[in-house]
C-alpha cells in the first residue's frame, strides 16, 4: 500500500515541478525535465490508474496557472456560481491531461522503444492541439510557453510553429526516461539521440539562413498605457475619464518626442457607433490627431445596427476611408456564446454586464499605413499562432496586439498573455507589439527578442521605433502541419501495437521479475 501511494506521487511531482517554469519564477529549464515522473507513471500504470494520475498532475498545475481568473469570477458572479465556473474549468483542463495519460499508458504495448520515444511527444502535441480547437479553445499554460525568453530556442517555431517546440521538449524527456530505464540503449539510443539533435539543431539554425528584409524608414510609435479600471469601464462617466486620460497622455508623448507619428491605444478604449458602414470617431480624437499630425490605432467597442463588435480602428487624418478590423476569435462565454440570451437569463448579473453578446468579424484586415502594411489582433487572439500567421502571410510587416488585462489586476495572467507575443513573433518572422491598458505592454523583434516591456498598472507612455524587419518562416507558409504528422505517427503505432497483440507481450526484464515475485 505504501509503495502504491508513492507511485501516485509521481504525477503530482510533475505537476508541482512545472509550476516554477511559469511566472513569476520563469525557470523554463525545468520544463525540459518536469514531465519525466509523469511519463514513468503512465508507462507503468493501467488505464484506470492513469486516469487518477491525470488529476493529480493537472489539479495543482492548472489551478495555479488559472487562479488569476478568480479575480474576475468572484467580482462579477455570485460566489456559488464563481466557484462552479472555476471547478468546471479546472476539471475540463484535467480531462485533457487524462486524455494524454490514459492513451500514454496504452503506448507501453509498443515493442519498439524508439517508436515509443516518438509516440509519447506525438500524443502530447495532439492533445494540446485538440485543446486549442473550437470556440472553447484555450491555450493558457502550454508547455512551450515556458521558453518565451530564449530567442535561440524560439527559432524552432519559425520552422514548425509552437507544436514543433512542444514535440522536441517532450521527445527529449521520453528519450532520457527510456535510456534511464535501459529500454533505449546501444544503436537504438544513438538513433533516438540523432533524431532529437536533428530536430533541435535544425530548428535552431536553419531559420537563420532565411533572408531578412529590412525597412529603411522605421516608424516611431508611442504606446499609451492609461490604466483605465474595470469600474470606470462600466459607467459612461468612467469611460469619459478614460478617454480624457488617453488624450492627455497622447499629447504628452508627442510633446516629449515630436517625431512620433503613430499612437497605439489598447483594446476598447472608447465606445462608438457605426454610420453608413463606418465608425464615428470621437471628435476629440480627430481634432487631436489633426493638431499633432499623428495617426491613432485604437480599440473600440463598436455598435452597429444589429451587432456589437470588438474592433481595432486606424484613425489617420487625410488618408481617406477609415480602416478597421473586427475581432474574430472571441473569448468563450464572455464575448461569445451560442445561446447568449439563455446564458444571461440564467446568470442575471446585477452589475449589468451582458455576456456572449459580441459578433465575430468575418475578414482579416491589413492596415495600409502610408503604403506600409500593418496588422492587428485583439486580446485572446494572440494565443493562436495558426490564426495570427495569416496576417503575416498577407503581407503584414508588424503585428499589434490590443488588449485590456486590467480585469486581472497584478496577477500572473498579465505575464502569461504578454509572453505569447514572443512566440507569435518567432512563428511569423515579423515584429510584434502588445499595447495593454494596464500592462504588460511589450514589444519583440522578428526573432522573438524583447525590445520593450512596461510594468503592471504603470500609467504613462513609452516611445518605441517599431521593428519592421521581416524574415521568411516555413511555419508562416505551412501552418499547423506538425499535429497531422503526429496523428499519422500515432496511427502507425496503433497498427504496430495491434500486430504485437497477436504475439505474447514482451515486458522489460524488471517487469518479469516483479511478476514472478
Amino acid at each position: 500500500m505504501k509503495r502504491k501511494a508513492l507511485f501516485y506521487l509521481l504525477p503530482l511531482l510533475s505537476g508541482v515541478a512545472l509550476i516554477p517554469a511559469f511566472p513569476p519564477l520563469e525557470q523554463g529549464w525545468l520544463a525540459w525535465f518536469a514531465l519525466m515522473p509523469l511519463l514513468y507513471f503512465c508507462l507503468h500504470a493501467g488505464p484506470r490508474q492513469a486516469l487518477g494520475g491525470a488529476f493529480l498532475f493537472g489539479l495543482p498545475l492548472h489551478l495555479y496557472l488559472n487562479l488569476y481568473l478568480s479575480r474576475v469570477l468572484f467580482t462579477y458572479l455570485p460566489p456559488g456560481l464563481a466557484v462552479t465556473a472555476m471547478i468546471l474549468l479546472i476539471a475540463l483542463l484535467c480531462c485533457f491531461c487524462a486524455l494524454f495519460t490514459v492513451f500514454a499508458s496504452c503506448l507501453r504495448r509498443l515493442q519498439s522503444p524508439l517508436l515509443l520515444a516518438a509516440a509519447i511527444p506525438a500524443l502530447w502535441v495532439l492533445v494540446e492541439y485538440i485543446r486549442s480547437l473550437g470556440f472553447i479553445g484555450y491555450t493558457v499554460g502550454y508547455l512551450g510557453y515556458t521558453q518565451w525568453s530564449c530567442p535561440f530556442i524560439l527559432n524552432i517555431l519559425a520552422a514548425s510553429g509552437y507544436w514543433g517546440l512542444s514535440f522536441v521538449m517532450v521527445f527529449f524527456q521520453s528519450i532520457l526516461l527510456l535510456a534511464l530505464e535501459k529500454r533505449l540503449r546501444g544503436k537504438k539510443l544513438a538513433a533516438a539521440a540523432a533524431i532529437f539533435l536533428a530536430l533541435f539543431c535544425g530548428g535552431i539554425f536553419l531559420p537563420g539562413l532565411a533572408q531578412v528584409e529590412m525597412e529603411e524608414a522605421p516608424i516611431l510609435a508611442a504606446l499609451v498605457q492609461g490604466c483605465g479600471t474595470p469600474e470606470e469601464k462600466l459607467t459612461s462617466s468612467g469611460r469619459e475619464k478614460i478617454l480624457q486620460r488617453y488624450l492627455e497622455l497622447t499629447r504628452a508623448a508627442v510633446e516629449e518626442e515630436p517625431r512620433v507619428e503613430l499612437i497605439l491605444w489598447p483594446e476598447t478604449v472608447v465606445n462608438l457607433k457605426m454610420k453608413d458602414g463606418a465608425p464615428q470617431h470621437r471628435r476629440e480624437m480627430v481634432r487631436l490627431a489633426e493638431e499633432l499630425g499623428v495617426s491613432i490605432l485604437y480599440g473600440a467597442q463598436l455598435y452597429a445596427e444589429e451587432a456589437l463588435y470588438n474592433s481595432m480602428i486606424l484613425l489617420a487624418p487625410g488618408q481617406g476611408q477609415t480602416q478597421l478590423y473586427h475581432k474574430r476569435r472571441l473569448v468563450p462565454f464572455v464575448e461569445y456564446f451560442p445561446l447568449e440570451d439563455l446564458l444571461n437569463r440564467i446568470l442575471n448579473l446585477e452589475s449589468g454586464i451582458i455576456l456572449g453578446s459580441y459578433t465575430p468579424g468575418e475578414e482579416i484586415t491589413i492596415f495600409n499605413y502610408r503604403g506600409l502594411p500593418l496588422a492587428g489582433v485583439i486580446c485572446f487572439e494572440s494565443y493562436f499562432g495558426d490564426y495570427t500567421r495569416l496576417f503575416a502571410r498577407r503581407g503584414g510587416r508588424h503585428l499589434f496586439i490590443a488588449t485590456n488585462d486590467a480585469w486581472f489586476g497584478r496577477s500572473i495572467g498579465l505575464e502569461q498573455h504578454a509572453q505569447a507575443a514572443a512566440l507569435r513573433a518567432a512563428e511569423m518572422g515579423i515584429g510584434v507589439t502588445q499595447v495593454a491598458n494596464s500592462g504588460i505592454s511589450i514589444s519583440f523583434d522578428y526573432r522573438g527578442r524583447e525590445l520593450l516591456r512596461t510594468g503592471k498598472e504603470e500609467q504613462g507612455f513609452h516611445i518605441l521605433p517599431l521593428d519592421l524587419a521581416r524574415r521568411a518562416t516555413f511555419y508562416r507558409w505551412a501552418g499547423d502541419f506538425v499535429p497531422p504528422l503526429c496523428l499519422l505517427l500515432l496511427a502507425g503505432c496503433a497498427v504496430q501495437a495491434a500486430r504485437g497483440a497477436r504475439c505474447p507481450l514482451q515486458l522489460p526484464a524488471g517487469s518479469r521479475r516483479r511478476q514472478s515475485r
